[in-house]
This record gives structure tokens, sequence and C-alpha cells, in this order.
């Protein structure tokens, strides 16, 4: 059976139609699963499926019960991203799947997950990830420990400093920090950081790091139809297997990023973020 690709999304904005879409295009012969709301049911195509998030909120109704809110972000918004987790699990559970590549609604996906190697890639990124329903069944068994025990809770506290996860000396307790120490503690597994020899899936488009920057962002070449960024010490372009689209302004720009809309014919191509537009490379 080909892999599952899984969004969970509660609203109905408008970049949700490009990340769903451009999964399918990319992974033609997988399910691709929106486990959503009413609002968006209108996404459901050929090949992409809604499903109704609230017929598996049991588990993460009784997380809600401990939870703990320590985030600059709303109570609701923070609460959800540990919950998706608990809904992920029970979906999985419910429908005998094994396995998945998790995607967040803000991620567009460029090669096919179907690949063995990728499963080395799990729990890494919160945003972009395989995942395995034991491995999920421990990471939410470990998440209702820390917040039931109150030790526990302080020692993620503590955890959550440590990874200088912190805005103005508040500590940002949130499901990524779990994720981390998920897999440091327990995945027995290497960083891969998202990296296949001279490929990777997207940490942030607004963290350059070791790309090529433009406007503050991974600045992306099209060549033939294919995505790469280069490599600023090396000169060299790295493929890109995906894109993650952190933030309000940046999801603008992912409908320019469905491969319909990416430039196809020869030459090399730049997206100009402020002309807001594919531009040939002098």
């Amino acid at each position: 059976m080909t892999l599952p690709i899984i969004f969970m999304h509660r609203g109905d904005d408008d970049y949700l139609a490009y990340s769903l879409r451009q999964a399918k295009l990319s992974n033609p012969q997988s399910p691709v699963y929106l486990l959503g709301k009413e609002a968006n049911r209108k996404h459901a195509a050929p090949g992409i499926i809604h499903v109704p998030l609230d017929s598996y909120m049991q588990t993460a109704q009784m997380f809600a019960k401990v939870y703990r809110h320590m985030h600059v972000m709303s109570y609701e918004y923070n609460l959800f991203c540990f919950q998706r987790w608990f809904i992920l699990r029970d979906f999985m559970r419910k429908n005998r799947l094994q396995s998945c590549f998790y995607l967040d609604s803000d991620v567009m996906l460029y090669t096919n997950v179907n690949q063995p190697e990728f499963q080395a890639f799990s729990m890494e990124f919160a945003w972009t990830s395989f995942i395995g329903l034991d491995t999920l069944d421990r990471f939410c068994n470990m998440t209702m420990q820390y917040f039931v025990n109150p030790q526990m809770f302080r020692l993620l506290v503590q955890k959550t400093l440590e990874f200088d996860q912190m805005i103005e000396g508040v500590p940002l307790v949130s499901d990524m920090v779990l994720f981390l120490l998920y897999f440091r503690s327990y995945s027995g597994r290497s960083h891969t950081h998202g990296t296949f020899g001279d490929a990777f899936f997207d940490e942030n488009l607004n963290r350059p790091l070791w790309a090529e920057s433009l406007a503050g962002k991974k600045k992306v070449y099209a060549i033939d139809g294919k995505l790469f960024c280069k490599d600023l010490a090396s000169g060299a372009f790295k493929r890109l297997y995906s894109l993650h689209f952190q933030g309000l302004t940046a999801k603008s720009y992912m409908k320019d990023f469905w491969f319909p809309h990416i430039p196809r014919q020869p030459g090399i191509y730049f997206y100009d973020y402020a002309a807001v537009k594919w531009t040939a490379q002098a």
C-alpha cells in the first residue's frame, strides 16, 4: 500500500487548496487525507479525502483536561497543536494505518514520499514527518505523562528554557519541544535534518541559514520545473523536497509555488518576493 499523506486544518484558508493539490500532484498514487471541519469540506476531490476531525477527539479531549498553558500564543491555538497528535493517532488506529506522512497545511510537497529512506525522517520536524503508529503511541503517552505529573511538567519547562524556546523570559512550552525531547530520548535515531544527499525537506522559508537569501528568505530557483536552493558555501544547487511557508506573509506566496504556476520552460528562474512573481535569472 502506498503511504497516505495526512493534513489537519480547522479553517478555510485560501492556501489550503494549494498544499493539498500539490501533495496529490507529487504523489498521485497516495491517498491524501484532510482531517478538517465542515468549513473546509469543499476541498475534497478525487484522491483528496475529507474526514471530520471531530470524530476523533476523544483522547484529545482527555488531554485538554490536564493541559497547562505556558506560551505567548493563545490557549486554544497551543492546545490544538498538542491535540492534533492524539487526533492523528486515533484516526490511524481506527483506519488501521500503520504509518503515514504528516504535513502541516502551510507545507508544499515536491517529492514522492514512498521512498524507504524517508522513514528515517521521523519526529524531527513537527510540520513535515514520516510517522509510524507505534511511534505516535509512545509520543502521545509521553506527552500525557509530562502534563499529568507536576514534577515532569517542571522538567518540561526546564527543558524548554534549555532549548532556548522563550520570548521575553516566557517559556514556550510547545509540541515542538516535546518532539525534540522524544527524538533525543526515545527515537534511537540520528538527525537527518531533513537532508538526503543533495536534496532536503525545508525547515522554514524564512530561515536561509546555509542557503542564498533574498528579502530575508531562501532564494528559490526553478530549473526545468523543479525547485532548488543554492548552497552559499559550495555554490551548488540543492533540490527542494518541500517548502515550509511559516508565517502569514510567507503563506501568501504558496499559490505561486504550485506545480502549474512554476516555470517549466528552459532556463533558470527565481522567485522575486517583492514583485510576487517568477523572474528569469539574468
